[in-house]
C-alpha cells in the first residue's frame, strides 16, 4: 500500500512522492506522514447511502462509509460529469484541458474497487425527508428518484455573479468547475482574445489573472475594495501585493466602481474603459442551500449541522462548504474533507466528533507567495509585530490578542508559515 502524506497548509492527503501539493501547490517541505487512522467500527448492512455533491466532502464521505460498511450501497449524485477533483487547481491552470479526469482526487478504479457508484450529470432537484428519496433530473432530461436510508448533503457552493449590467454576456465567465474552464478556452479560441479583465481581487481572481498574464494576455484586475485580499491582509500587505502584481505586468485597479460590461470592454462609473474580450467574474461564493431549505432542513445562510454533521432532518448529514458546524461555516478544502469524513462515519453508525480545524490562505501568483491566517488586524486593537522589506518584496505581520496569536500574514518569503500555523 502506498504511503500517504498530508499537506499541513491545506490539509490535502495524497501519495508520497509528489513534487507539489495537488490542491494548494506548496512544496514537499510542508508534507508530513499520515498515520493509519482506520477505524475499528464495523457494521455491514444493506442500507442505501446517497451522497449529494461531487467535491472532496462527497468523496471522503463515501470513503468513510465504505471503511465501516463493506456491503452497503453507496451512490454519489453529482451534476458534473467529472469524478470529484482538485477544484483549487482550476484557477492555476485555466487554459489547460482537464477532461479525462486529469484533476481527479482518485482515479475511476478507486470507485470501482470501493463499489461507489458515481451518478454523474445528474441534478438533485428535491429531497423528501419523510419518504427518504431524492428527486433527480438525468442528463437526457428525464426525471426519477433515488431512495436512501442515509443522506449526506455535500452540494458545495457556486460563484456569485455581481449584478452588473452586461454580466449575462457570453464572454463573462466564472471559474468554479471544469465546464467553466472549457467555456473560457472556447471564448479564447473564438474571440481572438488579447485583453482580459478580472473582476474581483480575491484569491481566485488573482490566481486567474496571473494565469492569463503568464499566457501572454493583457490583464486588468478590478477590485471594488480599497485593496487586494481585503479580508485576509492588512493595508500594508495589500499595498505591497498590489505593487508586486503591477511590477509583474498585471494592471490593478482598487476602489473600482463598475458601471457596465459591454461586448468589448468593462466601463467604470467615471467613464474609464478597460478593453476586454474576456471577463472573469470572481465576486464571491454562495453555498448551495436552496434544496435543503425547500426540503425543510434548517438553513442559516449555510446548512446547519452539529459536531456530528447531523442536520435537523432525521438521517440527513451535511458536509463541505455548503455546511456550517455549530455556527461556523466550513469553506476551505481541509474542512470539506474533514467534515465529509465525519459525516460518512456517523451516517454509517459510528460516533465521531468533528474537531474544528482552522484554515489558512496560501497563494502563489505574480512571482511571489502569500500566506494568511486568522485576523487581518482590522477588527479591533491588537499588539502587532510587523516587518517589511519592500525592495525584496517581503512583509511579515503578527497580531496578538494578549499573548495569543490571533492573526498572521506573510508576503514574499513564507518559509516561516508552518511555525506560525503551529502557534494558533
Amino acid at each position: 500500500m502506498a504511503k500517504m502524506v498530508k499537506c499541513i497548509i491545506c490539509g490535502a492527503v495524497f501519495e508520497e512522492g509528489a513534487d507539489v501539493c495537488p490542491v494548494c501547490g506548496v512544496g514537499p517541505e510542508n508534507f508530513v506522514p499520515v498515520e493509519d487512522d482506520k477505524t475499528a467500527f464495523s457494521k455491514d448492512t444493506d442500507e442505501k447511502f446517497v451522497i449529494l455533491g461531487g467535491g472532496p466532502a462527497a468523496r471522503s464521505a463515501a470513503e468513510a462509509v465504505r471503511e465501516r460498511n463493506k456491503t452497503a450501497i453507496i451512490t454519489i449524485v453529482s451534476k458534473e460529469k467529472h469524478l470529484p477533483y482538485n477544484r483549487p487547481m482550476l484557477t492555476k491552470a485555466l487554459l489547460e484541458d482537464h477532461s479525462d479526469n486529469k484533476l481527479a482526487i482518485e482515479p475511476a478504479s478507486w470507485y470501482e474497487e470501493n463499489r461507489v457508484f458515481f451518478m454523474g450529470e445528474t441534478e438533485a432537484v428535491g429531497i423528501n425527508v419523510d419518504n427518504k428519496e431524492v428527486a433527480v433530473v438525468l442528463a437526457d432530461g428525464s426525471r426519477g428518484t433515488v431512495a436512501y436510508d442515509k443522506l449526506i448533503y455535500a452540494l458545495g457552493a457556486y460563484c456569485f455573479v455581481a449584478p452588473i449590467p452586461g454580466s449575462e454576456l457570453e464572454h463573462v465567465l466564472t471559474v468554479r468547475n471544469i465546464s467553466d474552464t472549457e467555456a473560457i478556452r472556447k471564448v479564447v479560441a473564438e474571440r481572438d482574445v488579447k485583453n482580459v479583465v478580472c473582476i474581483g481581487g480575491g484569491v481566485m481572481g488573482l490566481e486567474g489573472a496571473w494565469t492569463m498574464r503568464e499566457a501572454g494576455y493583457n490583464v486588468t484586475v478590478l477590485e471594488t475594495a480599497p485593496g487586494l485580499l481585503p479580508r485576509q491582509l492588512d493595508d500594508a500587505a495589500s499595498a505591497l501585493l498590489e505593487k508586486i502584481a503591477a511590477d509583474a505586468g498585471v494592471h490593478i485597479v482598487t476602489g473600482a466602481k463598475i458601471s457596465k460590461i459591454t461586448g468589448d470592454a468593462v466601463i467604470l462609473e467615471d467613464g474609464t474603459e478597460y478593453p476586454a474580450e474576456l471577463v472573469l467574474m470572481s465576486t464571491g461564493m454562495r453555498p448551495y442551500t436552496q434544496l435543503a431549505e425547500d426540503s425543510g432542513i434548517e438553513v442559516d445562510k449555510w446548512v446547519a449541522a452539529d459536531e456530528h454533521m447531523r442536520t435537523s432532518a432525521p438521517d440527513v448529514f451535511a458536509a463541505g462548504d455548503c455546511a456550517m458546524v455549530n455556527g461556523q461555516p466550513q469553506v476551505f478544502w481541509a474542512q470539506a474533507e474533514a467534515t465529509g469524513k465525519v459525516a460518512g462515519a456517523n451516517a454509517a453508525g459510528d460516533d465521531v466528533t468533528y474537531d474544528a480545524i482552522g484554515s489558512a490562505l496560501i497563494m502563489h501568483a505574480f512571482g511571489t507567495a502569500v500566506f494568511a491566517q486568522g485576523t487581518n488586524g482590522k477588527d479591533k486593537e491588537y499588539r502587532s509585530e510587523i516587518s517589511q522589506d519592500e525592495a525584496a518584496g517581503n512583509y511579515s505581520a503578527c497580531y496578538y490578542d494578549g499573548d495569543k496569536l490571533a492573526g498572521a500574514m506573510l508576503v514574499g518569503d513564507i518559509s516561516s508559515m508552518s511555525e506560525l500555523m503551529n502557534k494558533f
